[in-house]
């Protein structure tokens, strides 16, 4: 909840809004620097806890994992697994054993990162101020630089899984031959190297763009507590609308970041389809 007293709608946003940040030259926090060797530390912070805690909690659901009757905690792992198997199965009709584990991997590690948008925005940058540190922006999805670098993995991957799959001669073909044939080799490569840089591309702003809309609206609604003296009845109306209001946005919220995970997760998937299947 926002209870910053002395603080106008736009300096709270904007507070919101601004990165920790490191720079590697001058060896410094900084703020708002926009330089390239300028690191978002919160970003790489919470993205390597969230992964770390993924790890951890497949990692014990495998070593309690019994062939009896399971547990609630070893059920739902198992559910989890066989969906994300069955879209593989669905999507992926080749011979890699790595897609189904980095399909999984992918779509929980998209899923908690974008679940740290449902913590309430004054939460941990509060806990944050309490032992000096002045910024703090726990949604590492709302950080183009994750999304993008996430979905860079993605294409790197899929193009170099290319090569193993179709050999050099099958990846020529396709930037040279297709779609027109060899009488317009510069049109066909023009096109294809559009067709391959377009997915990294989309895939990595879709779903910054649907989270940073998410984390603006948050923040929104916890300006309608800004300024409020809460021994007073305006105040406490206040409360009661962003709670009301926010509430309702979170119900809805929760289906927007499991479909931004799930679409994150199908489009890696289909795109490591892509690279195997020969033209």
């Amino acid at each position: 909840m926002a209870t910053e007293a002395n603080h106008d709608a736009g300096s709270y946003i904007l507070h919101h809004l601004t990165f920790l940040q490191y720079d590697l030259q001058k060896k410094a926090i900084v703020e708002g620097s926009q330089g390239f060797w300028v690191i978002n530390l919160d970003s790489v912070l919470f993205s390597v806890l969230l992964a770390i805690v993924f790890f951890l909690l497949f990692w014990t659901a495998a070593r309690k994992a019994t062939s009896g009757v399971p547990g609630k905690w070893q059920n739902f792992i198992e559910m989890c697994v066989g969906f994300v198997d069955d879209q593989v199965k669905d999507a992926y009709h080749h011979g890699a054993r790595f897609v189904a584990p980095m399909a999984l991997a992918v779509f929980f590690w998209v899923f908690l990162m974008n679940f740290m948008d449902m913590l309430p925005v004054d939460l941990l940058p509060l806990l944050a101020g309490k032992v000096g540190v002045e910024h703090l922006r726990i949604l590492p999805s709302a950080d183009p630089n994750i999304t993008l670098a996430m979905s860079l993995t993605v294409f790197l991957t899929a193009f170099v899984y290319s090569f193993a799959a179709k050999g050099v001669k099958g990846v020529g073909a396709e930037f040279l031959f297709h779609p027109f044939g060899k009488w317009l080799l510069p049109v066909n490569f023009l096109l294809k190297c559009v067709e391959e840089l377009s997915k990294p591309i989309s895939q990595g702003l879709r779903l910054f763009g649907n989270m940073y809309a998410g984390e603006i609206i948050f923040i929104l609604l916890a300006c309608f507590t800004l300024n409020y003296e809460f021994s007073s009845v305006g105040s406490n109306l206040g409360l009661l609308a962003q709670i009301l209001l926010a509430t309702g946005w979170a119900i809805f919220h929760i289906l927007i970041i499991t479909l931004q995970a799930y679409i994150f997760m199908v489009l890696t998937v289909v795109y490591m389809a892509m690279a195997a299947d020969h033209h």
